[in-house]
C-alpha cells in the first residue's frame, strides 16, 4: 500500500467520523426532562403554548433612559419565562426543571407572583456551572395563606449567550 493510498484512507475515516459527530451530539443534547411525580401536573406557558420551553440565551438586555416624558429606549433579553399557576387548585409545593443542553456558567432566578402585588423568590444562582443534560430540580411550598398566581424564572448570564437550555413548571398535590 502506498502512502497515498494510506492518506486517502485516513482521510475517508476522518470525514466519515466527522459526519457522524454532529449526529452523535444532536442525540445528548434531546435528553428529555425528567418525569414529574404523579402529584405535580405542568403548569401552562403565559403567551406560549405547553408547559416547556427551550430557548438560547441572548446577550443581556440593557435600558438607556431618554431626557423629558419619552420612554427609555434599550434591548431586551430573553431571559424571563412566566407560568400561569391555575386558581380553584390548591397547590402544597411547585417544582421548577431547569436542563441545560450544553455545559455552561448560568444564573438562575425562580420567583413566585402574588395577587397582592408580592413575591417571593425562592431560588436564587449566580455564575453557576451546569453540566449538559444534568437537570436543576427545585422543589418549593408558596406560602400556607396565599397561592402564586404566576411562576417566573430568569436565566441567563454573561457565560452562557448563545446555550441552549429547557425549562418547565409544574404544581404538586
Amino acid at each position: 500500500m502506498s502512502l497515498r493510498s494510506t492518506s486517502l484512507s485516513f482521510l475517508t475515516i476522518l470525514v466519515s467520523v466527522s459526519a457522524i459527530a454532529p449526529t452523535v451530539a444532536q442525540a445528548q443534547s434531546a435528553a428529555p426532562m425528567p418525569p414529574l411525580p404523579k402529584n405535580c401536573r405542568p403548569l401552562p406557558l403565559v403567551g406560549g403554548e405547553g408547559s416547556e420551553v427551550t430557548k438560547t440565551a441572548s446577550p443581556p438586555g440593557f435600558r438607556v433612559p431618554l431626557p423629558g416624558p419619552a420612554p427609555s429606549v434599550g434591548v431586551r433579553n430573553n431571559w424571563n419565562t412566566d407560568w400561569f399557576v391555575p386558581s380553584g387548585q390548591i397547590f402544597r409545593t411547585f417544582r421548577v426543571v431547569f436542563m441545560p443542553r450544553e455545559s455552561a456558567e448560568f444564573s438562575v432566578n425562580a420567583t413566585f407572583k402574588y395577587p397582592d402585588d408580592s413575591i417571593d423568590q425562592f431560588y436564587r444562582e449566580r455564575g453557576r456551572p451546569f453540566t449538559m443534560n444534568q437537570p436543576l430540580i427545585i422543589e418549593e411550598p408558596a406560602r400556607s395563606d396565599l397561592q402564586p398566581f404566576q411562576i417566573n424564572t430568569n436565566i441567563g448570564g454573561l457565560r452562557s449567550v448563545g446555550v441552549k437550555y429547557t425549562v418547565m413548571a409544574a404544581g404538586c398535590l
